[in-house]
């Protein structure tokens, strides 16, 4: 019985102890976390950050979009983690606020599926830009990376590593 109360309270406190993606970021960047803050209560629960990143990133920021613009008190549109490093490597992981989100859907659309059965447009797939966008539960993301070195597998990857 010991045992069993034991593995239990481990469980408990390895779960508690793992912080989301969005909570770490406010955390290991004092930028994100003050402009986190600024955002409505409701906007900033629908907010979401991979995991799991194709590179590692020297810096990361946080902006919006908002009606008017700059107000964070506003009609927040979108918000958008941006990953850089120094070697002009970026990714961007934008959640859009709306329900009515309109997107060019002009002629055959390329897609895939995320990991969870999730249909996922492929927006952009050259040398040197992926993009792509879903949509889950009823709200709208998107997510693009930047640099020469990397394939579609990376940008899926963080896709799939969502922490929702």
């Amino acid at each position: 019985m010991k045992k069993i109360l034991g593995l239990i309270i481990f469980i408990i406190l390895a779960a508690c102890s793992d912080q989301g993606a969005v909570e770490k970021l406010k955390k290991n960047y004092p930028n994100v976390n003050k402009e986190m803050e600024q955002l409505p209560t409701e906007v900033q629960k629908k907010m979401v950050a991979p995991n799991k990143l194709p590179f590692q990133p020297k810096d990361v920021q946080l902006t919006y979009a908002a009606d008017p613009s700059g107000d964070p008190k506003g009609d927040i549109l979108h918000t958008e983690f941006a990953y850089g490093n120094e070697k002009g490597s970026v990714l961007r992981v934008t959640t859009f606020q709306k329900k009515n989100v309109n997107f060019n859907d002009e002629g055959e659309k390329k897609t895939t599926k995320l990991k969870d059965g999730t249909e996922v447009v492929i927006e952009s797939n050259s040398s040197n830009v992926k993009s792509i966008r879903w949509n889950k539960d009823d709200v709208y993301y998107g997510m693009m990376l930047m640099g020469s070195q990397f394939e579609m597998e990376d940008l899926l990857k963080s896709a799939n590593s969502m922490d929702y």
